[in-house]
């Protein structure tokens, strides 16, 4: 089957991953994308990479072709709308495959869009839950009307819907989506992730290294977070139980990676923390990373004793699979997309609803049952397992031989029976 991934910025994403995956169950894949490292705009950049043939523009400039009516209709459409309608347009005509993978709202538009002058058979890979008219209540969430209208549109005009989650699947039912056109399959994770030293001497050295780090005892309990500072985090959460925490275990300490942001109306998110704790009388035993490098936070996840995801929503959450390939589990809320897999692997603890009570109890009960290196090396194994690429391209090429079998022939097979002697 020929089929073609339609993804911007490739190479820093995980569906190249995905595409290279299906190449190897024998399928030809096509990609289209947009990369700061594609000089070219009006003409296709051509790169082949692992058997796989990606065509390319440049992600900012515009087509001096279609200069005039991106410039006049950049107020409503944004700065290289037909830029980008014309390029997906001419890599669909000559493309010609049996079915499309999409990843993303909004280069789903223009599928939708061409799909009305040519036919092609396509899935929409869905992987976040705003502008679906569900809202949860949090600071700084985002609505707009507009956005959910052209969102719904293009749900309902892809031949399939592919959710990263459980969590996004119910989003896009409860916006209206019938549920049996959303197929869930998670998203998987990268090379990069694993920990390629043997795990307990890893996790033993990373410990080290960030309690001597933040001047913490080495005798501490320590939990992590790591995310964008912003209120669908839900870190208040987390401060809130962490206090209870200590009650019962004083040399409890908790670090929170990640840069601040500021939220319209609320100002600074990492302030509203700071008072919070000082409120909750945890001040001093909270400690603010600010920003970590790629590279570097998988030793944060390694040393610490639990990672805490108490988000409002995440339709997936690749912390809480990152933390897990170290050997750390996870307490998240039961709106954490990636919870269902880590579960089955013996890497999460979910609590239900948003009390600080019950998500105390939930990081006492995972601090009691830290285990030794073998348990980490357990963890880290079975997600590995659960949520690898090689498993999972099996249930993404199941998907598209479906949503193509219109379109599809399957090529005859050999008869491969000898003669009659």
């Amino acid at each position: 089957m020929r089929i073609g991934i339609v993804a911007t910025s490739i190479w820093r994403s995980v569906h190249l991953d995905m595409a290279k995956a299906l190449v190897q169950r024998g399928h030809q894949v096509v990609v289209y994308t947009e990369d700061a490292t594609i000089p070219s705009i009006t003409r296709f950049t051509r790169r082949v990479e692992d058997g796989v043939e990606i065509f390319g523009i440049h992600h900012e400039r515009r087509n001096p072709w279609m200069w005039l009516p991106d410039r006049l209709f950049k107020p409503l459409l944004g700065r290289r709308f037909f830029t980008t309608l014309l390029a997906i347009f001419r890599f669909l005509k000559s493309s010609r495959c049996d079915v499309y993978m999409v990843e993303g709202d909004w280069l789903a538009v223009f599928l939708g869009l061409a799909r009305y002058v040519m036919p092609f058979r396509w899935v929409i890979s869905v992987h976040d839950h705003e502008y679906m008219g569900v809202l949860l209540g949090y600071p700084g969430e985002p609505s707009n009307r507009f956005k959910e209208m052209i969102k719904r549109w293009v749900l309902r005009h892809a031949d399939g819907v592919r959710t990263n989650s459980m969590v996004t699947w119910d989003i896009l039912v409860r916006g209206g989506i019938p549920a049996a056109a959303i197929t869930v399959i998670p998203l998987h994770y990268t090379e990069r992730m694993l920990i390629g030293a043997e795990i307990g001497a890893f996790r033993a050295a990373a410990r080290r290294d960030i309690l001597e780090r933040h001047g913490l005892a080495a005798d501490c309990d320590l939990m992590v977070a790591a995310c964008r500072l912003t209120p669908a985090k839900g870190l208040e959460l987390a401060v809130k139980a962490f206090a209870d925490v200590l009650l019962v275990r004083p040399n409890a300490r908790f670090i929170i990676c990640g840069g601040d942001r500021t939220v319209k109306g609320l100002g600074s998110y990492r302030d509203l923390l700071v008072r919070l704790a000082r409120e909750c009388g945890v001040g001093n035993r909270l400690v603010f990373s600010g920003d970590v490098l790629p590279g570097e936070i998988k030793r944060y996840y390694a040393a610490a004793d639990l990672h805490l995801v108490p988000s409002y929503i995440d339709t997936f959450n690749y912390s809480a699979l990152e933390a897990a390939l170290t050997g750390t589990r996870s307490v998240m809320t039961d709106l954490v997309g990636c919870g269902h897999w880590l579960k089955i692997a013996g890497a999460a603890y979910i609590v239900e609803g948003r009390e600080a009570d019950a998500f105390a109890a939930a990081i006492l009960l995972g601090l009691q049952h830290c285990g030794s290196a073998a348990d980490a090396a357990g963890v880290a194994r079975r997600t590995a397992d659960e949520l690898g690429v090689a498993r999972l391209s099996g249930e993404v090429e199941a998907l598209l031989v479906h949503i193509a079998a219109p379109l599809w022939v399957p090529p005859p097979q050999r008869n491969e029976r000898r003669a009659e002697p």
